[in-house]
């Protein structure tokens, strides 16, 4: 969804956004919702910028990073940032950010794209390490068993085999 800056009246506009299918963030990384998405987004022009906020609401499938199950992980957004057009980036060499400074997205200047707002933020919101909960026993690492299901009789060895030519040596 794509919305011009000419058409976003003085008072601003909210829009009402719902998706079933799955996301694109690019060529080769795609995000299934486990839910439907939705999200509330709220414009309004302020001397030549935009002043975007809303909430996104969704369930996403990820893969948990110890026991490789699938699981549900929660998306509750909320946004509050400018939308600054890019001819408007300060040329400063030594400019000074303040922490309202990091609220802020550029795009063209004509369009938002709202697809990409929203696909952004919840690609963001994403752990780098997703777990389906946080007590998560993992796989065995000698025969792969998930340790979350079922228990396996693997010995651990005393000593790690790769240290074993090491070992002769020390005889």
């Amino acid at each position: 969804m794509v919305i011009k800056v000419g058409d976003i009246p003085p008072e601003g506009m909210e829009i009402h956004f719902d998706r079933e299918k799955g996301l694109k963030i690019n060529e080769r990384t795609k995000i299934e919702l486990a839910t439907p998405l939705h999200s509330v987004i709220r414009l309004k022009r302020e001397k030549g910028k935009i002043h975007l906020t809303g909430e996104i609401h969704t369930a996403i499938w990820l893969s948990c990073a110890r026991c490789l199950e699938p699981f549900h992980y929660l998306v509750d957004i909320k946004m509050d940032y400018l939308l600054v057009p890019r001819n408007k980036i300060p040329k400063a060499e030594g400019l000074r950010l303040k922490s309202r400074d990091m609220e802020v997205e550029f795009f063209d200047g004509i369009e938002i794209d709202i697809d990409h707002i929203i696909n952004e933020q919840i690609f963001l919101s994403i752990p780098i390490k997703p777990l389906c909960h946080k007590d998560c026993a993992g796989l065995c690492p000698y025969c792969g068993a998930n340790l979350n299901k079922e228990r396996c009789n693997c010995k651990v060895p005393s000593f790690h085999p790769f240290y074993e030519a090491l070992r002769r040596l020390k005889q």
